[in-house]
């Protein structure tokens, strides 16, 4: 979606978990390094069981975003240091700068509105935890990008009753490929149910070619 506070709260994608060692003594390593970058398409799409019915869009949940940039300014440890550069339609930007805790015992609840999209750490396998969602790599399988490379990728899954979808991350680097996130929303009153699906896909990268990727079907 390209809202500013969507963006701003959930435009973090960048992965690099470093140095944790977990029971068996293993370690996860970072996936990215300072200076690297990624930009993202964000957008949102808004269903409605009574189309006809007329619901208000908030300015901020509003597509007017034309791109993200995350910069990666330092890794230290298991914290990860970004810079996002929110890059709206009307050509204006905003930047912040966020500080992600990778350390699954340390890392605390993940929220949304808090601390970003989820992040992981480079080569995790099946059933591998995410520090940030409290949730587990569910499937991992190649994905062929326009630019012809090939790449491991690996999917988070969850299904809960008013919110579900699934994260794609690039498992060499733990970067976010893409999000799509639907949330349900019923007006108690009217008894209408609207949808919003969130959606963030990579569209460039300072670590492999990308050319841009197909979004996803909603």
């Amino acid at each position: 979606m390209g809202t500013k506070l969507f963006a701003i709260i959930l435009i973090a994608c960048i992965s690099s978990l470093t140095h944790l060692q977990v029971g068996s003594g293993r370690i996860w390593t970072a996936g990215v390094i300072e200076g690297d970058f990624l930009y993202y398409k964000t957008y949102g799409v808004f269903k409605s069981s009574q189309p006809d019915f007329p619901f208000n869009i908030p300015a901020f949940e509003q597509n007017n975003t034309e791109f993200v940039r995350i910069d990666i300014i330092k890794v230290a440890g298991s914290d990860v240091h970004q810079r996002y550069t929110l890059h709206f339609n009307d050509g204006t930007e905003i930047n912040s700068d966020l500080k992600t805790n990778l350390d699954p015992v340390t890392a605390g609840d993940f929220k949304f509105n808090e601390k970003g999209i989820p992040i992981c750490a480079a080569n995790m396998d099946l059933g591998d935890p995410l520090a940030t969602l409290q949730l587990r790599v569910n499937q991992t399988f190649k994905k062929t990008y326009p630019s012809g490379e090939e790449r491991e990728t690996n999917r988070v899954l969850w299904n809960f009753p008013e919110d579900w979808g699934h994260c794609d991350f690039d498992k060499k680097t733990g970067v976010l490929v893409e999000l799509n996130r639907v949330h349900m929303f019923i007006n108690p009153s009217s008894g209408s149910v609207v949808t919003k699906t969130d959606v963030i896909i990579l569209t460039n990268s300072s670590l492999w070619p990308i050319d841009s990727l197909h979004e996803s079907s909603l």
